[in-house]
Order: structure tokens, then C-alpha cells, then sequence
């Protein structure tokens, strides 16, 4: 039966990256569980809610090689109470449970068999796909906020995954739509880029795989897709995902080709502005009012249940007169994933999607829709 030691800090590590994707609602008891095999020198971490999964490796003295499964979020728990820098011993008893023991602290936690636990799919033989991990983390970070949270649109929860070759480079795109608003970024990529292929992958997968890359100092993120499943892979750590079976909306018809008229706006002021004057927005629609007029815009907020807000930003602007509504929130979650000192806001009229693009750069852009109150 398995029985290994292990150092406390490497154990809680591998502990925290199943947190998030082990079942909580019990529907399947052993879905709430971490499944532990050890073997030579590494335990083998692995949990899945069946639509993703992770599986990966922390170094440990393994005495005597076996499975179990715990309860992911009472094992963690344990260790997480435990001295730093411990060693940690974990046996294996009788029917699937576990003693736990570390200096003067000892726990017996009742496990199921590891034989019931569900399996991930394989991809040892995958041709992958490889992005820098610091710019694949950039490309999540500013397209996952406006996927949709909206069950009955499944289509548009996930994030659209297209890839090209362009003038002979491999390239990667990620779009991501709730309906009323749209973001757009593209990188370089090496390795097996499928020219013209696409997927949609959920959004859950994506903010695990970003908590991933948010972790050590990995340069490389591997990916690859076979029939209805993903695979992501940095350093010894393994992320699969169930992929969304559905059609993603054709997003070009929504971004305007001609975009005659632009303001150019320090983002840092538009964001302090924005926040302010949606104080005495609804918080229901949260819409506020966007005054274009020459080298300026105001935005302001007329609310008979409130009262009144105007703040007006210098803007490099010489169109006509122009006034437009929008949703705060959308506006804020769109300037916040920017990191220029520019911002270019692109309206053609009170009635058109708004452009909003970083200055000096052709990479991303953000596409909302006005709101008629």
C-alpha cells in the first residue's frame, strides 16, 4: 500500500492547483477527491470534475508504491495547518484510508478506491502547438473577461480558440463575446499550427490555465486538440479540457471596417473618470453618457432616483458633436486589460459598436455595443 514522505511546502503546493476543479457539489463522491499515485521518487496529483482536469507531479520519498484517493479540500486543509518547511508522512491503512502524520500531529482520513477514479484523456502522442506563456497568459487575461456567465448561451461561455498561418508565421486568436460586447487579441505561435482550425474552449478551462501560468517560471505553454478535448501543458503539469460542441457567432460581422471616427483618450484619466460618475449610475444597466465635442469628452449621468454627475477628459478629438450611451462596467473591464497610455475610441454614430484599441499597438481590441435608453 502506498506510503511516502514529503516535504509540506512542494505537497500544499500541488494541493492548491486541484482546488478549483475538484467537485464540490458531491454529486459524485469521488469527484471531490485528489487522486495520489506514488512511485519512485514523484507522487502523481490528478483531480477532474469531468469537463477539465489536471494531473501533475511533486518529488517525495516513496516507500512503498500504491494509489489512494482523499478528500482534496480536507487534505489540503491538514497540510495547510501544519508547520513549514515539515516533512509530511502519509500511509496508507486499511480500506482506502489514510494516516497522516507530521512531528506531533497525526490524522486518519477516509479515501475511496483508486481504482473508481475517472482517467484524463491521453495525448502522448500530440503534435503541440507552443506560445510563450507570458503572452498566452496576456492573451487570457484580456479576452476572458467578455465571455458570457449565461448558461442558456453556451456557446458564447467559452473562448474561441482560431488558428492561422499568415504570411508564413504561425498565429493565434482568441475571441471571446457575451452578446454585447467583444474581445479580440492575436499573438505568434510555433509548432503544429493547424492553418484555418478552431475551437471553443470553456471558460473555466481558461482561468485554470491561466492559474497556471501564473505559476513558476515556465517560458513555454504546449497545446494541442484531438476530437472533443484540449491539452495544455507546462513543465510536468498537465491541463485537459472538454471542449464546447457548439458553433461560436460569426464576430467579424460585429466589428465595424470603417471606423471614420476616433478619439484619442489618456486611459488612466477615462478610467478615474468612468468610476466616478457611475456612482450615480442604475445598478441595473449601469449606463452612463459619453459626450464627444472638439479636443474633449464629458461623461456624465442624469438619474431622477439620484441625482447628477459630469466629468469632462481632454481627448484628441475633431469629429462632429457626438453623444453615445454606454454600460460603465464594459467600458472599465475593457480599459482595465489595456496597458497603454492611449486609448483610441472609434464611434461612427450613436447607433454603431464602439472600437477601442491601444495606441501603437494592432494586437487587441475591444468591441461594445450602445445602449438605447
Amino acid at each position: 500500500m502506498l506510503s511516502f514522505s514529503v516535504n509540506r511546502e512542494d505537497f500544499l503546493q500541488g494541493l492548491s492547483r486541484v482546488q478549483s476543479i475538484v467537485e464540490r457539489k458531491n454529486t459524485v463522491p469521488i469527484l471531490s477527491n485528489v487522486l495520489i499515485d506514488g512511485n519512485g521518487e514523484k507522487l502523481r496529483m490528478q483531480a477532474t470534475d469531468m469537463e477539465v482536469g489536471i494531473s501533475g507531479f511533486v518529488e517525495a520519498a516513496v516507500r512503498s508504491k500504491g494509489s489512494v484517493t482523499l478528500s482534496a479540500r480536507k487534505l489540503f486543509e491538514i497540510i495547510k495547518e501544519l508547520p513549514g518547511e515539515a516533512m509530511v508522512e502519509l500511509q496508507v491503512l486499511d480500506e482506502n484510508n489514510a494516516q497522516i502524520t507530521c512531528g506531533t500531529s497525526s490524522f486518519e482520513l477516509k479515501g475511496l478506491p483508486a481504482g473508481d477514479y475517472p482517467s484524463l484523456p491521453s495525448f502522448e502522442d500530440g503534435e503541440f502547438m507552443k506560445l510563450d506563456a507570458e503572452n498566452f497568459k496576456e492573451m487570457i487575461r484580456k479576452t476572458i473577461y467578455a465571455s458570457s456567465t449565461d448558461e442558456t448561451r453556451y456557446n458564447l461561455t467559452g473562448i474561441l480558440f482560431q488558428m492561422e498561418q499568415k504570411e508564413g508565421e504561425g498565429l493565434l486568436r482568441l475571441v471571446a463575446t457575451d452578446g454585447h460586447r467583444l474581445a479580440l487579441v492575436e499573438k505568434k505561435a510555433t509548432g503544429n499550427i493547424r492553418d484555418g482550425e478552431s475551437v471553443v474552449i470553456p471558460r473555466k478551462s481558461l482561468n485554470e490555465v491561466k492559474r497556471l501560468l501564473e505559476e513558476g517560471e515556465g517560458e513555454e505553454v504546449e497545446v494541442d486538440f484531438k476530437k472533443q478535448h484540449g491539452v495544455f501543458k507546462k513543465d510536468s503539469t498537465v491541463l485537459t479540457t472538454r471542449l464546447i460542441d457548439m458553433a461560436f457567432p460569426n464576430y467579424t460581422q460585429v466589428i465595424p471596417a470603417d471606423r471614420t471616427v476616433t478619439a484619442e483618450v489618456p486611459r488612466e484619466d477615462m478610467i478615474h473618470a468612468i468610476r466616478r460618475v457611475q456612482l450615480l449610475s442604475s445598478e441595473r444597466s449601469r449606463a452612463i453618457r459619453f459626450s464627444f465635442g472638439p479636443n474633449k469628452m464629458t461623461i456624465h449621468i442624469n438619474n431622477p432616483d439620484l441625482g447628477m454627475a459630469s466629468e469632462t477628459v481632454a481627448a484628441d478629438y475633431k469629429g462632429d458633436a457626438l453623444e453615445v450611451t454606454f454600460n460603465a462596467r464594459y467600458m472599465l473591464d475593457t480599459l482595465t486589460s489595456m496597458e497603454s497610455e492611449t486609448v483610441e475610441v472609434s464611434i461612427n454614430d450613436e447607433l454603431s459598436p464602439c472600437v477601442l484599441s491601444q495606441k501603437g499597438a494592432q494586437d487587441y481590441l475591444a468591441v461594445i455595443m450602445p445602449m438605447r435608453i
